[in-house]
């Protein structure tokens, strides 16, 4: 635990990047078993999805070492409720992606229609995009906070969350596309595989939506 303590002596934030480097190796992860789940490399599909899940056991062991370490002692410039908050968000971005590996180990996509396979992979490249910026987002939190609340750091910011939510807004109309791809194309598969198309965008879309809760703490601490 006391490396974690060593962290947060520097910046409440150095610990929140620690635990981001991890999320961002399991979102890197995913779009690999994605890809491959596209191209119908399903033994390197499942390789990867094995290790998202791994990574988020990772991240989860993280994430419960600096709730332990955060000391109610100690002096940050952010509130302690926030920062666990924070933490609480961006983990549950890792968890998304753990979700969406999860379900593509249990289907393939071979009689899903090569359009709606198109738009999972739009989706499912946005989604992790987002998980990306959020990772973008807390290492510039912890430049403004060194910068003491520089302008520019803060205009930087800023830039980073409305990335963010630009992309959050794409995925929406990527679900809908997909919606209607599904009801058009129905008499093209079972119900089963039209569950499984429906419940991979699902845990796609719940990245994008983690990451966006994610950025909006960032902003709710700067206006605090």
């Amino acid at each position: 635990m006391q490396v974690w303590t060593k962290l947060f002596a520097k910046s409440p934030f150095k610990p929140l990047i620690k635990h981001s480097e991890v999320v961002l190796e399991t979102v890197e992860t995913l779009e690999k078993a994605l890809n491959a789940w596209y191209n119908g490399n399903y033994d390197e599909m499942r390789d990867l999805a094995v290790e998202v899940d791994r990574l988020e056991d990772v991240a989860d062991r993280i994430k419960e070492e600096i709730r332990d370490s955060l000391s109610s002692r100690l002096m940050m410039a952010v509130s302690r409720e926030d920062v666990l908050i924070y933490l609480h968000m961006q983990d549950k971005v890792a968890d998304s992606a753990e979700d969406t590996a999860k379900w593509l180990l249990v289907g393939r996509p071979d009689g899903i229609p090569k359009e709606i396979k198109n738009v999972i992979l739009k989706m499912g490249t946005e989604s992790i995009k987002a998980a990306k910026l959020v990772h973008e987002a807390i290492v510039q939190m912890d430049r403004v906070i060194e910068s003491g609340f520089a302008e520019k750091e803060i205009e930087r910011e800023y830039e980073i969350i409305h990335a963010i939510e630009d992309v959050e807004k794409a995925i929406d109309e990527l679900d809908t596309e997909l919606m209607k791809l599904v009801f058009e194309n129905a008499d093209r598969f079972d119900w089963s595989t039209g569950f499984y198309i429906l419940n991979v965008a699902r845990t796609l879309s719940n990245i994008s939506d983690k990451a966006k809760d994610a950025a909006e703490r960032i902003r709710l601490m700067m206006n605090k």
